[in-house]
């Protein structure tokens, strides 16, 4: 019983220490330091293993993508007999166009109920095709002329620049659609760790136009509050925009089923429920007329040759996404979440890291006496390992059932510097009489 006793206040000495640095350490969890090193290995590792391939249904209008990726770009001859691309940097403005005009045709022949709602094009407008940025070419003409139509859905183009040559065009045509919010610009800026990854989308871009600070909001945030609430309201006072927030904002990255090639279309399922991608070759007509319903269109590159490439969940390696599968996650994310990623309450947090060290410390170290089994690395590790476990399904558990995030990497590295102390502790008297004995 004595023994028992022992064990008890010892692990219980221990669980209240780890406790306590684990409040300390949570009230200051918005730290770049604590991000860097902590934060983004904790979560990175729970959506590589455990929310990466589970399904999840966000109960909203379908989201779909569709890539300029290789099949498009061999039907369409944009690869010469190398399968390189053959247009040069900026991708052929004319083939933008054209893609319009098919989304333009199917509205004209669906049900109205059956709309989608925006067009996303994932291609930067900042400068005309021509030299130095500025003069038409016929196929920068050809995007204007067609993006000046009235049309049952807004079109969001990205703002990367201070001068873009849709947004400056001294067309009036254009002007009028740009005031009646058929055409919104949006930022498409990421947060980018220091380890290259990106994990976080960016509420908003501020840029200078004529001695003016003009604020453009992120092409996702402003897609969610279309499926929303039917508008884009630049000024909400969202706390998920704010970038310091490091919880809040991040996103969920899902895979993709395996892509089915018919016909010269390809078509790939997501994990998540709502979120489809198809080759830009394929067929709009063929698609389900109903699933345009309320829909968001989002046209991007994803060949091989596609600069827009963004390294995520650097878990042993990271792995690459386009710009558009980042853009379709980031949306997914805030539709089913809603409100973004909250952190699990503090009291619960603490009360998770007390009992998860406290009866696992105590039943090795009562085992560990009963079997008369004296190693204390051995059950070092042996703790180390069971609330690894314990605390990595906590985490998965509360994700999983209630979107509520427990950073479980914090607690285990406080545990770790727990124990160094008690080593450095027992080995100091040791020290102290190696030198006493020296001096005699």
């Amino acid at each position: 019983m004595k023994y028992i006793l022992r064990h008890y206040k010892a692990s219980a000495l221990k669980a209240s220490f780890v406790t306590l640095l684990f409040l300390v350490v949570y009230l200051f969890y918005n730290s770049e330091l604590i991000r860097e090193h902590v934060e983004d290995i904790a979560f990175d590792t729970i959506n590589k293993y455990f929310i990466k391939t589970e399904h999840t249904d966000t109960k909203t209008p379908q989201v779909m993508i569709f890539a300029i990726d290789d099949l498009y770009m061999k039907e369409q001859h944009l690869y010469d007999e190398y399968n390189q691309s053959n247009y040069g940097y900026l991708f052929p403005r004319d083939k933008i166009a054209d893609f319009i005009e098919r989304v333009d045709e199917l509205c004209s022949n669906i049900e109205r109920k059956n709309l989608p709602k925006a067009l996303f094009i994932d291609y930067d407008m900042s400068f005309t095709s021509l030299p130095y940025g500025k003069k038409l070419s016929k196929e920068d003409k050809k995007l204007l002329d067609l993006l000046k139509r009235e049309r049952p859905y807004k079109i969001l183009l990205p703002k990367t620049r201070r001068y873009n040559f849709v947004e400056q065009s001294d067309d009036p045509d254009i002007q009028n659609a740009i005031k009646r919010g058929d055409i919104i610009f949006v930022s498409v800026a990421f947060l980018k760790s220091r380890d290259g990854s990106t994990r976080r989308y960016n509420g908003y871009r501020y840029l200078r136009e004529d001695d003016k600070i003009k604020k453009y909001i992120s092409v996702d945030i402003g897609l969610w509050q279309l499926i929303n609430y039917g508008a884009i309201d630049i000024n909400s006072s969202d706390e998920r925009f704010k970038k310091d927030d490091i919880i809040a904002n991040r996103i969920w990255f899902k895979s993709y089923s395996e892509r089915i090639v018919d016909d010269g279309c390809s078509m790939q399922k997501s994990y998540w429920e709502k979120l489809s991608k198809y080759s830009a070759n394929c067929s709009l007509f063929d698609i389900v007329e109903e699933d345009f319903a309320g829909s968001v269109l989002m046209l991007g590159g994803t060949h091989r040759y596609n600069g827009d490439s963004f390294s995520v969940l650097n878990v042993h390696e990271s792995e690459t996404l386009s710009g558009i599968d980042m853009h379709a996650n980031a949306l997914m994310t805030m539709l089913y979440l809603g409100k973004g990623m909250q952190r699990l309450s503090l009291g619960k947090s603490l009360a998770i890291v007390f009992f998860s060290f406290f009866i696992i410390s105590l039943s090795i170290s009562v085992i560990f006496s009963i079997l008369r089994f004296h190693n204390e690395e051995f059950e070092f590790m042996t703790q180390l390992l069971l609330n690894t476990i314990a605390l990595i399904s906590i985490s998965a558990y509360l994700i999983h059932k209630y979107n509520l995030w427990f950073n479980w990497f914090i607690p285990l590295i406080l545990f770790e510097l727990v124990e160094i102390y008690d080593y450095v502790e027992n080995f100091i008297p040791l020290i102290t009489k190696f030198i006493s004995r020296s001096k005699v």
